[in-house]
């Protein structure tokens, strides 16, 4: 593996959290950790720990909503539960969890936890890097997993021409002229995108290879012409000279 692994740990209880993050340390001081009080303010299309542990029950968004909303999309993190009541678990692999761990803890089952939780991260690392190489691309396709007309969707973010927001809505304009909406939030989707997309407008989101002309009024994306919001104009520029340079490796 050529990486360190990214490890999160979701609990409102602060000595529970450095408790585990210790354990962890003990194991492989070279892993990144994040800590988070809450389960809101760590959901995000832009989560991408290897390893969450996530405790289930919680002041405001249970453990429990939190994976599922994670799953939805289209996070794969390996996700280790923390709770004081082991008859919570049964729930736990509706959303994939794989492993759980029991308040208080005993610290020889902890280690032996955390050991386990990193070999499916590292496995999952490999796994999809294998794919990469026979896919003939550096990374397999990105993607986000929404909810669209009562079904779960893989949406390819390289597919997605442009997206817009209308009345609490996202309406994602795909290449192949299909139209695909959803519930959710611009931000999160700006932040799953990635540098590859541009947020011209507060109500558009425009792939950057999508790009056909532009000035500082509007920019054609597949012939439709998109807003550009005002004082956005140089940051376009800038995200679109910076778009072609990386794909051209100049």
């Amino acid at each position: 593996m050529d990486r360190n692994l990214k490890i999160a740990i979701c609990d409102d209880e602060k000595p529970i959290r450095d408790h585990i993050k210790k354990c962890v340390l003990e194991i492989d001081p070279f892993v990144t950790v994040e800590q988070y009080q809450d389960a809101a303010s760590m959901v995000s299309a832009s989560f991408d720990a290897d390893i969450l542990f996530l405790d289930i029950r919680m002041p405001g968004m249970d453990g429990m909503k939190a994976a599922r909303i994670l799953r939805t999309m289209g996070n794969r993190t390996v996700i280790v539960f923390v709770t004081a009541m082991e008859e919570y678990v049964f729930k736990a692999f509706d959303v994939g969890a794989v492993q759980y761990i029991v308040k208080p803890f005993d610290r020889n089952r902890l280690i032996d936890t955390i050991k386990k939780a990193m070999v499916l991260a590292e496995e999952k690392i490999n796994i999809d890097s294998a794919l990469a190489q026979l896919n003939g691309s550096d990374e397999v396709k990105r993607s986000i997993t929404i909810r669209s007309g009562g079904i779960n969707r893989r949406v390819i973010l390289a597919e997605i021409l442009y997206a817009e927001v209308l009345e609490h809505r996202i309406i994602l304009h795909m290449k192949d002229k299909e139209r695909i909406e959803y519930y959710g939030k611009m931000s999160d989707l700006e932040k799953a995108a990635g540098e590859d997309f541009f947020r011209v407008h507060r109500a558009y989101l425009i792939n950057l290879a999508g790009v056909r002309s532009y000035d500082s009024k509007a920019v054609t994306v597949s012939g439709e012409d998109i807003p550009v919001a005002r004082g956005k104009y140089r940051e376009l520029v800038k995200a679109y000279l910076s778009y072609h340079t990386r794909k051209e490796n100049l």
